[in-house]
């Protein structure tokens, strides 16, 4: 072979080494290349989706707000549930508007939900309260309903009590029952000691015997304490007789500290008794007080739905002198509330209004 052949072969080597160089980097450059691009579409739809996905956590809703968070009713009101505005929370604070797929429930024998509407019992007391729960999905907001029967709903032209079966009721020397007014649900005392031998004193309406005889139970089971009956419902027509009576005897300024007028007396309502023990000589006197009984019955009568209705250092509120003997049943709700505020009956309500 001549030099001449054998350089042509060198320089046609050199050609074809330095095209295959030149294929093998092109070839390892487009694939990184590719390569480098396929794992930026992957990593730019990964962030992409991240970030749907943690848009869609942050507008998630994990909390509701209400309005409004507390809801005062009074006895047979009927509320449109629709009248609650929901709004829904979502974790970075954004508020949205909630009026489909929402559930109710409510707590206490004095409500129920019946076609979107909250109906409140026609015999709901003051103090009455339950709970409304709102649920949209897996989130729940309560609500809390209370009822207060406010005084000037309840009273006529004539200041006669138009809620005159209500338990919480308040008649007084402002307030008059009518006087037709005979309770229809009046029982005798038969399963209690009393002290007179009256058939029409000896009655309550059935409520507040329950109640009765049940803190009498108590006052016997806890304390061996005997307490009796005095003096329960009476009569317009009687309460009359008796209020004529001290006022011939005593003038009508004193006797209006202690004895209420016709259609003014709380035991025409049939929800007051008066009651005292053997230490008293089965009387009525405020030293009634002063016996481990009496402090008992303070202590304890709110616990059976008994409140003192005249208290000591309230005269000119209540404009009757203390009575310490003195129940009103009003239910064991209210009777507790009114019993902790150290309240008598007008200043309970009148707070509950100014409020």
């Amino acid at each position: 072979m001549s030099k001449r052949n054998k350089k042509r072969k060198r320089k046609q080597g050199a050609v074809i080494v330095t095209t295959i160089l030149i294929i093998l980097f092109l070839t390892i450059f487009y694939t990184n290349g590719v390569s480098n691009n396929d794992d930026n579409d992957i990593n730019n739809e990964y962030t992409e989706k991240n970030d749907k996905s943690d848009n869609s956590k942050n507008e998630k809703i994990i909390e509701l707000k209400v309005t409004p968070e507390k809801y005062i009713t009074y006895s047979d009101e009927k509320i449109n549930l629709s009248s609650f505005k929901v709004l829904g929370v979502s974790k970075n604070k954004k508020e949205v508007n909630i009026d489909k797929d929402i559930e109710f429930s409510i707590t206490g024998d004095t409500f129920n939900i019946e076609d979107n509407m909250l109906l409140v019992s026609s015999n709901a007391i003051t103090a009455d309260n339950g709970i409304l729960t709102i649920s949209y999905g897996d989130i729940s907001k309560n609500v809390e309903i209370k009822v207060f029967n406010n005084l000037d709903d309840n009273i006529d032209g004539s200041d006669i009590i138009t809620n005159s079966d209500a338990y919480d009721m308040v008649v007084n020397k402002t307030r008059n029952l009518a006087s037709d007014y005979v309770p229809s649900d009046l029982v005798p005392l038969d399963d209690i000691p009393t002290v007179l031998q009256n058939s029409e004193i000896n009655q309550l309406r059935k409520a507040a015997y329950d109640a009765l005889k049940e803190l009498f139970l108590k006052a016997e089971e806890e304390k061996s304490f005997k307490l009796y009956a005095r003096s329960g419902y009476r009569s317009y027509r009687t309460q009359n007789d008796l209020y004529n009576s001290y006022v011939a005897n005593h003038g009508q300024l004193e006797a209006d500290t202690f004895s209420a007028k016709p259609g003014q007396s709380e035991h025409q309502s049939g929800l007051s008794i008066d009651i005292t023990c053997e230490a008293m000589n089965f009387q009525l006197d405020d030293t009634f007080f002063d016996t481990v009984e009496g402090k008992w019955v303070a202590e304890n009568a709110h616990r059976f739905g008994f409140i003192i209705r005249y208290p000591k250092g309230k005269e000119s509120i209540t404009g009757y002198q203390y009575e310490p003997w003195h129940l009103r049943y009003v239910g064991k709700t209210l009777a507790t509330e009114i019993y902790e505020s150290q309240l008598t009956m007008e200043e309970y309500f009148e707070q509950l209004k100014s409020n």
